[in-house]
């Protein structure tokens, strides 16, 4: 059973939907994962890409992650609408402090199209790319 999770932008420490988790997680990490990251005004979204895309890779407790899965699917409006903003796929995520490889779930913006109608977030002069916001700024979905 997959018990991480990895996120990116409203749903990290800090930022305005931090506080939709409905369990404590074991422990987070700095981790990336491969995507193309853009920037959607109040939220950011990811598709498939080959960037380093730095976030958290959330630690769930096993009895958890139904719940907080269930929690999440609304949040990011995924199964839950006639039309899904995001999907959530397994991907291969690495932590940063050890390099180790994690199976995790992932929310994907369904319509790639409609990100790459937006700004790209570039890559920093470490290689990473990575959404910031002001915390608890306003956001969507």
């Amino acid at each position: 059973m997959i018990a991480q999770v990895f996120v990116y932008g409203t749903l990290k420490r800090g930022q305005e939907r931090e506080r939709c988790w409905p369990r404590t997680p074991q422990r987070i990490e700095a981790a990336e994962i491969r995507g193309e990251l853009y920037d959607l005004g109040p939220y950011p979204a990811v598709v498939h890409g080959a960037d380093r895309v730095l976030g958290e890779l959330w630690f769930l407790k096993p009895a958890d992650v139904e719940a907080t899965l269930r929690t999440l699917d609304e949040v990011e409006c995924f199964g839950v609408e006639d039309v899904d903003l995001y999907v959530r796929e397994t991907v291969e995520c690495r932590t940063l402090a050890d390099g180790l490889i994690q199976l995790a779930y992932v929310y994907f913006l369904a319509d790639p199209e409609h990100a790459r109608s937006h700004r790209r977030v570039p890559a920093r002069d470490d290689g990473f790319v990575e959404w910031n916001a002001e915390p608890n700024a306003s956001a969507a979905p």
